[in-house]
């Protein structure tokens, strides 16, 4: 969620025309005599006087002096936009897409605030921007928001500056890139744009876009504390543990000198006095005008938890005495291979019930995407926990990075298949309704246009639209069947003296409880205002960091000690990173269980998961139990996957790896 000019424009203009009658108008306005304004720009308006048109529109939709009242007032705006004043057309649209007063009509919305960005209209734009970006259906285009976005942001448009900074920095319809993000959180911060000044921050700390500079983190953070983002106060911890106190004297001396230099600066852009021609059309010759600010909405950023020295045994996300637990990793749709390996852990039946007593099942994530049974996936988990519940087990189904994505709206890799499952008899209409109201859209923004914004053919439109796209749309919302289940789940757990969870923790994390990641995960998949900066999208996070998967283990040992000790356990027990089979790391303090289950891309479907079974982990590769190798690539890992490969139709898929281990330990042998 990006950050809206959404206010509706308030200014009242001064017409020569009647000119008496309308400055004892105005002057009783200004005075909060709302009933003698009234008396006076009233009959100037039923002569159509588009000014007093425009002023009466404005005092009946803030209810000044009269009761409240949007039908009035859209009345009173349409006569004077369609007379060409800039700032009723820019109120129109606002009614228009709240419902306020009118049906509410994306549509004509988009049209009215089209023509008054086409004036000139900067808060026009960036609303326009704000619809592609935060729209549904036909008005969400990522690309077209950037576009209209810049158009703001070239105009000083802080709000806008700082959405299109959003947009660079997590790819959101133009390619991720750091330095424009950086470009354009400066020019809002500038403005004292809060959510700016705290994303420079991250950018600084992070060394993304900029060199990697904690004392110039400090300082941004300090900033956007004192113009309020609800992220600093938590983030300039991170910063203070890093620095000197002579480090920390600085960066508050420069944000000192910082807000010094910029205290007369607003947070938006104020709009100069409006200029209204003088022609016989128009009724009236020059006006003034004063735009009001409007609050804007939240920054698109995140909170952070407040950090604490360690997990508390009564946390809800701890489980102890767990005697059984299987760990199964990405699934992407695969139905079938995921009922497949849940019975030959003795889980379910042929009827794909629960037959698994009180074990617990821990699914790391990544049920969603590239393969085409999603849907019949959930469906499945959801009854498990269910079933298991009433069994004394448990179904914990955690979130994965692919599962997060679907829920702030990135379907890249959602097969086409996959929404066939959402769709039914109704889905060809539905369908044909939401094309309709596209080709509406296009034709209101086209009206008057001399150059025309290009329209896809239907053929074009339809592939980008599949049946079942609006259903599964609708599914994933924070009120649909999926979308509420899914952000109810957990991200990271602990059974026993196991950490959970679909890649990995760095060190950072180690200033929260496990409570605090998945409370921050779900407010912030609850809110997408919160997401930038935030647990879902950080690579360091629970749903990215590969640095213990992928890392050397010599220098990542010290990463790994400290996580596990915070949180009081032996191991960590994680997806994301594929591996030909169930692998430890780190002399099995690191399990890596995601072993391309789904059979997808180049995936061969390999039917294995970890168990536990009295505290002791081990492979359970096509439902026979293999024990987990000492080593990464010695002898006893020659000696696992061997025992791996027999399990396995012939030729073994785990034959290259074997035949690399083998070489490598004849290489030792004769150095």
């Amino acid at each position: 969620m990006k950050q809206w000019w959404f206010g509706l424009s308030a200014i009242l203009f001064i017409s020569a025309l009647h000119a008496a009658d309308f400055e004892a108008g105005l002057k009783a306005y200004e005075s909060g005599d709302y009933a003698s304004a009234i008396k006076e720009f009233q009959p100037l308006a039923d002569q159509g006087v588009r000014n007093a048109q425009y002023n009466l529109g404005l005092i009946y939709a803030k209810g000044q002096g009269v009761k409240q009242d949007y039908t009035e007032a859209a009345k009173w705006y349409r006569k004077a936009a369609e007379q060409g004043v800039v700032e009723a057309e820019y109120n129109l649209g606002m009614l228009y897409s709240a419902g306020n007063g009118v049906p509410k009509d994306p549509a004509e919305a988009m049209k009215w605030f089209t023509q008054a960005a086409e004036k000139g209209d900067v808060q026009a734009a960036n609303s326009i921007g704000t619809f592609y970006d935060e729209g549904e259906g036909a008005f969400k285009n990522k690309a077209e928001a950037a576009k209209w976005y810049r158009k703001a942001a070239d105009q000083g448009v802080a709000n806008a500056q700082f959405n299109l900074g959003v947009m660079y920095d997590t790819g959101q319809g133009v390619p991720v890139n750091y330095s424009e993000a950086v470009k354009w959180y400066q020019k809002a911060a500038e403005q004292n744009n809060e959510g700016a000044l705290c994303n420079l921050g991250i950018l600084y700390y992070n060394g993304q876009g900029v060199k990697l500079d904690r004392l110039q983190a400090h300082e941004y953070f300090l900033l956007a504390k004192a113009g309020g983002d609800p992220r600093a106060e938590n983030l300039m911890q991170l910063t203070t543990e890093k620095l000197t106190k002579k480090q920390l004297a600085e960066a508050s001396e420069k944000a000192n000198s910082w807000k010094q230099a910029h205290v007369s600066k607003p947070a938006t852009p104020s709009v100069h006095a409006v200029e209204v021609a003088s022609n016989a059309a128009s009724n009236g010759a020059s006006s003034v005008a004063a735009k009001v600010s409007m609050p804007v909405a939240d920054s698109t950023s995140a909170l952070v938890s407040t950090p604490v020295a360690q997990i508390p045994e009564s946390s809800k996300s701890v489980w102890t005495g767990i005697e059984r637990v299987i760990a199964v990793g990405d699934v992407h749709g695969d139905y079938e291979q995921l009922t497949a390996i849940l019975r030959s852990a003795l889980l379910i039946d042929n009827s794909e019930n629960w037959v698994g007593g009180k074990a617990h099942l821990v699914q790391t994530g990544d049920i969603l995407d590239r393969g085409s049974d999603a849907r019949r996936v959930m469906d499945l988990l959801m009854k498990l926990q269910t079933q298991a519940a009433s069994a004394g087990g448990f179904v914990h189904c955690l979130l994965g990075s692919h599962e997060t994505m679907n829920l702030y709206g990135d379907l890249r890799f959602v097969a086409p298949s996959a929404y066939a499952e959402y769709s039914d008899s109704n889905s060809e209409k539905l369908r044909d309704t939401f094309y309709r109201q596209y080709q509406d859209q296009i034709a209101k923004t086209n009206e008057g246009k001399e150059v025309a914004v290009s329209e896809l053919s239907r053929d074009e439109w339809l592939a980008s639209h599949p049946l079942g796209f609006y259903e599964m749309e609708a599914a994933f919302t924070t009120e649909g069947r999926y979308g509420k289940w899914l952000r109810s789940l957990d991200s990271v757990i602990k059974i026993n003296n196991n950490l959970f969870m679909h890649a990995g923790l760095s060190p950072k994390y180690t200033r929260y409880t496990l409570d605090q990641i998945n409370d921050e995960v779900r407010a912030e998949l609850n809110n997408p205002a919160k997401l930038h900066g935030g647990i879902v999208t950080d690579q360091e996070g629970p749903f990215w960091y590969r640095g213990v998967a992928k890392g050397d283990q010599i220098q990542m040992e010290p990463v790994l000690d400290k996580v596990l000790t915070h949180f009081g356990a032996a191991r960590e027990v994680v997806g994301h990173s594929t591996v030909e089979a169930i692998t430890p790391r780190f002399n099995g303090r690191v399990i890596l269980i995601d072993v391309g289950l789904p059979r997808v891309e180049e995936n061969t479907g390999r039917l294995a998961c970890l168990l536990i079974e009295n505290g002791k982990p081990i492979a359970l590769d096509e439902g026979s139990k293999v024990e987990l190798p000492k080593d990464e690539d010695g002898a006893d890992m020659l000696r696992y996957l061997k025992q791996t490969a027999a399990l396995d139709p012939v030729p073994s898929p785990l034959l290259p790896r074997i035949a690399a281990i083998e070489t490598k330990i004849g290489q030792r042998s004769n150095p």
